[in-house]
């Protein structure tokens, strides 16, 4: 057996002996020098084998031997050759304490790199990236004080401590950088991206809600991150031009394979600068969740491009169905919504963030398996439509009532049509945006029925009675035609209002005989009888008894509603229309 291979085999067996002085010892001869340098990376190797993730509870010498071990072998070898090793530990780390254990040798080595360091110190913060990212995500179905509960959650602990290990290992290349010898544009670069690149997964995944995480441990990491990014970038709206970039980027055909890639700088790499990675930035900027340096955020940028471009973070975290991504939509989303001005111009909607975040908050509205997160969703709508002027307003719930394609979202539109048009007739002069033409073709959009008489009147039964309100309103209040709403009557009692009866008469007679069944089923039969009963487009099939029977009473509670909210409007219509006569004759 080799000399080389006996020196590896020695320490070895000495550390799993627990002969620690023994090992230090042996690494310490000198006749055994040249053999360690020239043996370096199989040494590493097995020295960071050694180390589980109790090692430092359980075997604190063992641990604090290693670390002796790994700084003598880095004086001895070629610190080139080592790098290359300690990179590779990097990726083939098996646990925590084996990366944690890699970081302070692998800085030291990069020390004695100063001036040849900028592409080893990008490969360590890729190797470093690549083991973070690989940490499995937390998400739990936890909603209000629950979320307390995270924190105990073994994936989150160790995020936090992992997170912990890192700034105690690129501070110094901070500090050594903000030294005007040591002054570099690139590796700057290199580390900013490289910490905005902890920004995303899987920090971004965790709830950090000042409200109900105020004093959590990731949120000091995060702190720690973003206070040490404006250290290197004085200027962090900088990136709102990178963000833009990724946006457009990602709407593009991918590149294709003979596409030849020139060699991009630090923050065109779309591993470290990307929408997720920028959206958790941003957030954290200008969510007010965080303290910002105020020399961080110059004033120079205009507001309504600070904040639309903003926008494009929010759009991006709300595709996502996570908690924590979309706690942080929400919360960016909100500050971004405030810091706009009341009464925005409607010429604003010329950019299309705007119909983007809208369409975003519904989708999440509708489709969030978290209550407190749609219930948010909602009312961040309301907030962002009523943030522009009337002509603003009417476009985006237009929008909504188009593209929503769901009763309850479509209803809550015309609710808010109807608080923008209560709060115009206060105005000395009715916006014509709520008058003529435009009026006439909202008035049409929200009195539709999209199959006539036969559409599903249970699915639209939200949008079917809050449009009879509204109509109900309409009818009392614009007494003197304003809106010219007396010009549409024809409209809506004759194709609306028709063939709403009709549907519910269908309706009813279809579920009075489905009622009637189950009752003559119960009384004949001992045996349960399976019930098919078609609810909003969808069948349930062989539901129990007492179900179906709630199921279609409630049915046909709506229908009655229905017709007791049509027959008020018929009423409301017909007193308008008297006191449009009593007007002309006098």
């Amino acid at each position: 057996m080799s000399q080389s291979v006996d020196v590896v085999d020695l320490i070895s067996t000495l550390l799993d002996n627990e002969k620690y002085k023994e090992a230090l010892n042996a690494s310490n001869e000198k006749k055994l020098t040249a053999t360690i340098k020239n043996n370096s990376s199989d040494l590493i190797s097995a020295i960071v084998g050694k180390i589980k993730d109790d090692t430092v509870t359980i075997k604190p010498s063992l641990y604090g031997t290693c670390e002796q071990l790994l700084s003598i072998i880095i004086e001895e070898c070629a610190p080139e050759e080592a790098l290359l090793e300690f990179i590779e530990q990097l990726e083939l780390a098996k646990n925590d304490a084996q990366f944690g254990i890699i970081l302070l040798p692998l800085q030291q080595i990069l020390k004695k790199l100063a001036f040849k360091r900028g592409r080893s110190l990008e490969w360590c913060f890729n190797s470093i990236s690549s083991y973070i990212e690989d940490i499995p995500v937390p998400e739990h179905h936890l909603e209000g004080e629950e979320r307390l509960l995270m924190d105990s959650d073994p994936n989150i602990r160790r995020i936090v401590r992992v997170y912990s290990l890192l700034p105690p290992f690129y501070k110094y290349f901070i500090d050594e950088v903000n030294q005007a010898d040591f002054y570099n544009v690139k590796t700057k670069e290199i580390i900013a991206a490289f910490l905005i690149s902890l920004l995303g997964k899987p920090l971004i995944y965790i709830d950090m809600d000042p409200e109900t995480n105020g004093s959590s441990e990731a949120r000091l990491n995060c702190s720690t991150i973003v206070r040490d990014i404006c250290r290197l970038e004085k200027n962090i709206m900088k990136f709102l031009v990178y963000l833009e970039g990724c946006d457009r980027d990602s709407n593009k055909k991918p590149a294709k394979d003979y596409d030849i890639e020139e060699e991009k700088l630090p923050y065109k790499y779309e591993d470290k600068i990307n929408m997720t990675t920028l959206s958790g930035l941003f957030y954290v900027v200008l969510s007010g969740h965080f303290l910002i340096p105020e020399t961080a955020i110059p004033q120079v940028y205009s507001l309504e491009y600070v904040l639309q471009t903003a926008m494009l973070s929010v759009i991006h975290l709300l595709n996502f169905s996570e908690y924590g991504l979309l706690s942080k939509a929400l919360a960016l989303s909100e500050a971004i919504v405030k810091r706009f001005p009341n009464k925005m111009s409607h010429e604003l909607l010329s950019s299309s963030v705007h119909f983007r975040m809208c369409k975003g908050l519904y989708t999440i509205a509708i489709y969030s398996s978290y209550e407190s997160i749609r219930k948010k969703s909602v009312a961040l709508i309301g907030q962002q439509i009523n943030k522009f002027d009337y002509k603003g307003r009417c476009t985006l719930i237009k929008y909504l009532i188009k593209t929503s394609n769901h009763s309850g979202m479509i209803g809550y539109a015309i609710t808010l049509y109807k608080s923008s048009l209560n709060e115009a007739f206060q105005d000395p002069e009715m916006d014509d945006c709520f008058t003529g033409h435009q009026f006439s073709n909202m008035l049409k959009k929200i009195c539709h029925l999209p199959h006539g008489a036969e559409s599903d009147l249970v699915e639209l039964a939200d949008q079917i009675i809050t449009s009879l309100n509204f109509l109900r309103y309409l009818a009392i209040k614009d007494t003197k035609n304003v809106t010219g709403v007396r010009n549409c009557f024809s409209f809506i009692e004759n194709s609306y209002l028709e063939q709403l009866r009709v549907g519910l008469n269908m309706s009813k007679a279809h579920y009075e005989v489905k009622l009637k069944d189950i009752k003559e089923g119960k009384n004949l039969l001992e045996n349960k009888v399976n019930v098919s009963v078609n609810v909003g487009g969808n069948v349930l099939d062989k539901i129990p008894e007492e179900n179906a029977k709630e199921i279609i009473n409630s049915a046909l509670n709506a229908f009655h509603l229905m017709e007791g909210l049509i027959g008020r409007l018929c009423e409301c219509i017909n007193i308008n229309k008297m006191q449009a006569l009593q007007m002309n004759c006098e």
